[in-house]
């Protein structure tokens, strides 16, 4: 299997016994199911750990969750989800969000497992139930994002908006004691839970699919890549120009709407030479682009960054901005970096500025220090395979249920 493919019911029923859960019966509750993104792979793995458990989420594309290998049988939607097109409107359904998934029933099971970066934490259940709720983070729009997000909605609407967003998010503090146990996707969703919920949380990292991933083999590397999708929020303008001002060779895996933008600033800082965009591809090429690289750029700030470990498992190490979820891939304890500051870590370099100038720093150190140990690099990635993961959520799933 690739890094991101999906296991057969053959290939599910060969997982050790120690992999699947044997306890009480589980509900599973998923925001929405929209995509194959890494919240929906994390599901998926999460019904394979639990393969009797429903799965209730406020609406879900059908074709997604066939694609994901799950049986749409097993999936219960809000009312939602009886809307046109719910996904591709779920912008404009957010007010509904609070309602509707106040409707989702978990009927007598003993144990709730919520995915949850909007609402699913917040489903309600009786008093003897217990709520273990693996969180990608609490909802940045809600919190500490709004202002970004109220840009994008149209000036008429952003005081309406505004309010709504607003008594979301004290509805969403208030219900944060619905939740038994919490657990965050990194260290910085960790803290982000405590800041907003004041609840501790343990950290489980995402699967990834290490094992699988190829090492490889290039002797002398001649570029760096990013892969990504190509959205305002990744700051890949920062690793195009930085690539161009040091006369080095980019290759951006990845589409989406910055791409004009991106083409324009290699131009601008007389890189459009330089700078290669090769769209979507296989995930076989993907991992031969990351494998043949000097290393990965990842200028933005995420929750966790799943293609910081699978450029690792190619034995490719990362330049990064030292906050967010890279801090736990790359950095491997470090605590965020502030100023211009650059720090070696044990996968890479990690910068402390989000400008185009700390990235090019950080390329130069790279460049200046010893060669990668691509052995090293893998090793670093096998911290996040997926029978790890498999093993901490379970071991969570039964201590939630001794809670008392």
């Amino acid at each position: 299997m690739s890094a991101t493919s999906i296991p057969s019911d053959e290939q599910r029923r060969q997982l050790p016994a120690s992999e699947v859960w044997d306890g009480p019966p589980v509900v599973l509750v998923h925001d929405w199911i929209g995509g194959v993104h890494g919240a929906e792979r994390v599901l998926k793995e999460l019904s394979t750990l639990f393969p009797a458990a429903p799965i209730l989420a406020l609406m879900a594309d059908l074709r997604v969750v066939r694609a994901l290998g799950m049986d749409p049988a097993r999936v219960h939607q809000s009312y939602l989800g009886r809307v046109p097109n719910a996904i591709g409107l779920r912008k404009v359904m957010l007010p509904f969000f609070a309602d509707a998934v106040q409707t989702l029933d978990v009927g007598d099971a003993s144990l709730i497992v919520s995915s949850s970066h909007a609402v699913a934490k917040t489903v309600p259940h009786r008093s003897y139930q217990r709520h273990l709720s693996y969180v990608y983070s609490p909802m940045r729009y809600a919190h500490d994002l709004l202002p970004q997000y109220l840009r994008e909605v149209p000036p008429i609407l952003r005081p309406w908006f505004r309010g709504v967003l607003r008594k979301l998010a004290v509805w969403d503090v208030a219900t944060a004691q619905r939740v038994a146990r919490y657990v965050g996707i990194s260290r910085a969703v960790a803290e982000r839970i405590w800041r907003t919920y004041r609840r501790h949380a343990a950290v489980v990292h995402p699967p990834v699919d290490v094992e699988s991933i190829p090492l490889g083999t290039t002797a002398s590397p001649d570029y760096y890549v990013a892969v990504s999708r190509l959205a305002p929020y990744k700051r890949l303008d920062l690793a195009v120009a930085a690539a161009a001002r040091l006369g080095r060779r980019l290759i951006i895996v990845g589409d989406g709407p910055e791409r004009g933008r991106l083409e324009a600033v290699a131009r601008a800082e007389g890189g459009a030479r330089l700078v290669e965009f090769a769209g979507r591809v296989p995930e076989a090429e993907k991992f031969t682009l990351l494998g043949g690289a000097r290393a990965l750029l990842f200028p933005g700030e995420e929750d966790f960054g799943i293609v910081g470990v699978e450029a690792l498992a190619t034995g490719v190490p990362v330049v990064a901005l030292g906050r967010g979820g890279m801090l736990d891939i790359v950095g491997a304890g470090a605590r965020p970096l502030l100023g211009a500051g650059v720090s070696a870590a044990p996968g890479g370099i990690l910068v402390g500025e989000q400008t185009a100038d700390a990235m090019a720093q950080g390329m130069k150190a790279l460049e200046g220090g010893p060669a990668p140990d691509r052995s090293a690099c893998r090793e670093l990635a096998l911290r996040f395979a997926t029978p790890r993961f498999r093993r901490r959520m379970l071991t969570l799933a039964r201590r939630t249920l001794e809670q008392a």
